[in-house]
Parts: structure tokens; C-alpha cells; sequence
């Protein structure tokens, strides 16, 4: 899935700040998203069953909505507290971005609108990030740790955000070469765990190219990082190894949180030749 281009980013940064400043909350966290729906001008947050059958999409189940006509978000309430926290987010940065509702609002052919859609729906995901764990303090807190999944996951709960996001904000944000890769719980027919997608640092995406290439295969039984994953299961201290990329060393971590298997990787300095990962 690609992310947003590097300029809607950098928009999507100045509006989440400058609506955590006129809410002042900028550096209270947990973010109190509530300030922050005053300043969207979202008027009342409801639960999803509230949510009126003119405006709903047959046979989907919503977790997160926005009216922009009457300025009224709802909320599946069946989500979990971090989840529902991320879903408001998401919706906020729908009401504070004025070209999503442009789009948003219009009733159109799905099949010529999708994948402008879709790419809405990446920016909010974006933003939802941006308004949880406020830059500038995230940057703070992750520097005090050392590089390493453990100061990521330690991160999720003073944000009340959930591990999965936390890890996803920490790699992608932090100015170490870091990548993470999203994997399934369950193996393939062949055997091997599907490799669902690729977050990266900006220093590593330069230094090593895109986290997932090469791994359109899954990860192979037998493989360091495949071994990596089964470890995972059985202890929630994130276990270690030493494996092997591209001719490159990397210090490998990993996490199950009973929904995906998340390994993180960071490049460390040769000291005697590691397994291989594929």
C-alpha cells in the first residue's frame, strides 16, 4: 500500500499541528481528542448505530463515520479503547483536511473515485498518527530509548495508542535506519508466513531500499527471520537474532501481538557472518 507523496504529508503535519495548538493540547498526552473536535468543528460524537441508514454503506461494517453535514462523527463502540482512539483520529483528520470532504461528500461512481478514495483514506490514517503521537514529543520520548522494538512497544501506552501503531510511528519517524515488517500469524500452502508490508525510516528506505523487497515470497520455514517470528510466539519479551539481507547485517526483534507478527530491523556492524533470512 503506498503512502501518501511527501508533500500531502508535509500539509497533513501543518494542519494536525496547527489543530493540537488552537485546541492547546500540543504536548498533552494522551492527546485529548475531544479539544481536538471542537477545532474540526465536529458538533457531537455518537455511536455507530446512531449513524442515520440514508448515509450508510449496505452490507459494510463502519467502524468510524463522519457527517460532514451535520458535523457529527460516530464510533463503532464494540472497538477496542486504543482502536476507537485511532478510528476518531482518522475521522478528525477527514473533518480538518478541507479537500477529503470535497470528495468525501460527493455521492460518485465508485469505480471512477476509488482509488482517489483510497488514498484519502492512507492520508487519514497518516494524520490519525500525527494527532496521537504529536511529533515533536514522540521524537522526545523515542531518542531517550535505546534504538530497539522494546522502546517502541514501552511508547504505546503513554500515547493510549495501540502496540501495532506505536511500533508502525516509531520506525517510520525515527531518524536511525529502521524498518518493520508486518507478517501473518499463519502459514501458507508452501509453508512460509505472508509478508503483508514494509514500514521504513527514511535513513534506512535510502541506505537499503524498501523493507519488504525481495520478500514477496513470505517468509521461508527455515529462514532467521521465519525462526525470528516462531520465537515471538511463545514470550511477549521481544526475542532477538542476528540475521543476514542483501550482504547487510541486521539486529532482528520481533513481536506478536495475536493479530500479525512485527519484526523490526536495524543494521548492525559485521562481527561474524549471520544466517541468512531467506
Amino acid at each position: 500500500m503506498a503512502e501518501p507523496a511527501a508533500f500531502t504529508l508535509r500539509r497533513i503535519e501543518r494542519i494536525a499541528d496547527d489543530a493540537l495548538r488552537a485546541a492547546g493540547v500540543l504536548g498533552v498526552v494522551p492527546t485529548p481528542l475531544d479539544a481536538v473536535a471542537g477545532v474540526a468543528g465536529v458538533r457531537a460524537v455518537a455511536p455507530m448505530p446512531a449513524l442515520p441508514d440514508a448515509v450508510r454503506t449496505p452490507g459494510r461494517r463502519l467502524l468510524g463515520a463522519l457527517w460532514f453535514e451535520e458535523r457529527t462523527l460516530f464510533l463503532d463502540p464494540g472497538q477496542s479503547r486504543v482502536r476507537r482512539r485511532f478510528t476518531e483520529a482518522h475521522e478528525l483528520i477527514h473533518a480538518l483536511c478541507p479537500w477529503h470532504e470535497a470528495v468525501l461528500r460527493e455521492d460518485t461512481e465508485d469505480e471512477l473515485f476509488r482509488d482517489t478514495r483510497a488514498a484519502l483514506e492512507r492520508e487519514a490514517n497518516a494524520g490519525a498518527g500525527m494527532l496521537i503521537f504529536q511529533r515533536a514529543d514522540f521524537a522526545a520520548r523515542a531518542a531517550e530509548g535505546p534504538c530497539s522494538i522494546r522502546t517502541g512497544l514501552a511508547l504505546a501506552e503513554r500515547y493510549g495508542a495501540s502496540r501495532h501503531a506505536a511500533l508502525h510511528h516509531y520506525v517510520a519517524t525515527h531518524p536511525a535506519p529502521l524498518a518493520l515488517l508486518v507478517a501473518g500469524r499463519f502459514p501458507r500452502r508452501d509453508g512460509s508466513l505472508p509478508v503483508w508490508r514494509g514500514v521504513e525510516s527514511a535513513a534506512f528506505a535510502a541506505r537499503f531500499g524498501p523493507a519488504a523487497a525481495r520478500l514477496s515470497g513470505g517468509l521461508a520455514a527455515g529462514s532467521a527471520l521465519r525462526e525470528l517470528a516462531e520465537a515471538a510466539r511463545t514470550t511477549s519479551d521481544p526475542p532477538s537474532a542476528a540475521v543476514a539481507r542483501g550482504g547487510a547485517a541486521f539486529r532482528g526483534e520481533a513481536f506478536n501481538n495475536r493479530h500479525a507478527v512485527l519484526i523490526a530491523l536495524a543494521p548492525v556492524a559485521a562481527q561474524r557472518p549471520a544466517r541468512s533470512a531467506a
